[in-house]
């Protein structure tokens, strides 16, 4: 049996704490919205004042468990690494995936930039196989081209 492959070690920058919660919480207005008008609808019927207010509560809570928490748990647990073999990738919030992807399947690497990207000076790079596409997510500029760059190189070497 063979040694296993190390755990990727390169993280986000801090700058992608802030664009991951900045997205949770633009994904989260609904609920909150959604919490307030049932909290309003309540107040106007019959139900006990603590029934509305448990609504909004409950609803503002878990939007900022989904808006903050676990945006901030995502940024902790991403993690990335280029090797010569292999492009490896581990994520997740409460289930943590790790992709590991041959570099002799890459097809071709973009990277690519938001509005909301722009506004912290981060870009995300975009790994294509056969089987579809990874994503590296909010590194800086750039890293970004480096990591672009250095995963392009990789896929051209020959075949050994």
């Amino acid at each position: 049996m063979g040694a296993t492959t190390p755990e990727p070690t390169r993280t986000l920058p801090r700058q992608a704490r802030v664009l991951f919660v900045v997205h949770g919480l633009l994904g989260a207005l609904p609920v909150v919205a959604l919490a307030l008008v049932a909290g309003m609808a309540l107040d106007d019927s019959d139900a006990a004042g603590w029934i509305a207010t448990s609504v909004r509560a409950v609803g503002v809570a878990g939007a900022v468990a989904a808006g903050v928490v676990l945006p901030l748990v995502r940024w902790r647990n991403w993690r990335y690494e280029l090797r010569d073999e292999e492009i490896d990738l581990r994520r997740g919030t409460l289930v943590i995936t790790r992709t590991l992807i041959p570099t002799v399947r890459v097809q071709h690497v973009d990277t690519r930039r938001t509005w909301l990207d722009d506004q912290f000076g981060l870009r995300s790079v975009i790994v294509h196989t056969a089987g579809g596409s990874h994503t590296i997510p909010a590194l800086r500029a750039d890293q970004a081209a480096e990591v672009r760059d250095r995963i392009a190189a990789l896929a051209r070497r020959p075949d050994e």
